[in-house]
């Protein structure tokens, strides 16, 4: 009976370190995030990546947010191709945020970016919440796209 319980003991301690490997420290640097349909990105301590749909758009459609606090950066994909610049180095703003019409989050400033990548057509819209647009930048740099 000894030798089971110690066993048993075992097993119960050997469950809780592989348990706590799992477990990532909100302190932790970025991490990968399959979005879904080919894309995925490095997400940052503290953000999630969501499908939830902030406006109704049907095309461009919403394939995926990274909400960081009350910055968001939304990536709306064409369900058809168009011509368009190819992404092509680091992604970059200037100026500061403005409105957007179509597709954007109503009451919302930033800024948008249209690009082409593996054939696919893409808009980046970047609501910085106030701050730099730096950390949604990054986030978008991350990006990686699947031929369809």
């Amino acid at each position: 009976m000894g030798a089971v319980l110690k066993s048993c003991g075992v097993a119960v301690v050997a469950l809780a370190i592989v348990a706590l490997a799992l477990v990532r420290p909100a302190s932790a640097g970025p991490h990968p995030a399959d979005a879904g349909h080919g894309l995925s990105v490095l997400l940052p301590a503290g953000a999630h990546l969501t499908h939830r749909h902030f406006t109704p758009c049907a095309d461009p459609t919403e394939r995926f947010s990274v909400v960081d606090g009350r910055a968001i950066l939304t990536i709306e994909e064409r369900l058809e191709p168009e011509a368009g610049p190819r992404r092509n180095g680091p992604f970059h703003v200037s100026g500061q945020p403005k409105p957007m019409e179509c597709c954007a989050i109503e009451g919302r400033t930033g800024w948008v970016i249209h690009f082409r990548d593996h054939g696919r057509s893409f808009y980046a819209y970047l609501y910085p919440a106030g701050g730099s647009p730096a950390p949604l930048l990054r986030v978008l740099n991350s990006l990686r796209v699947a031929p369809v």
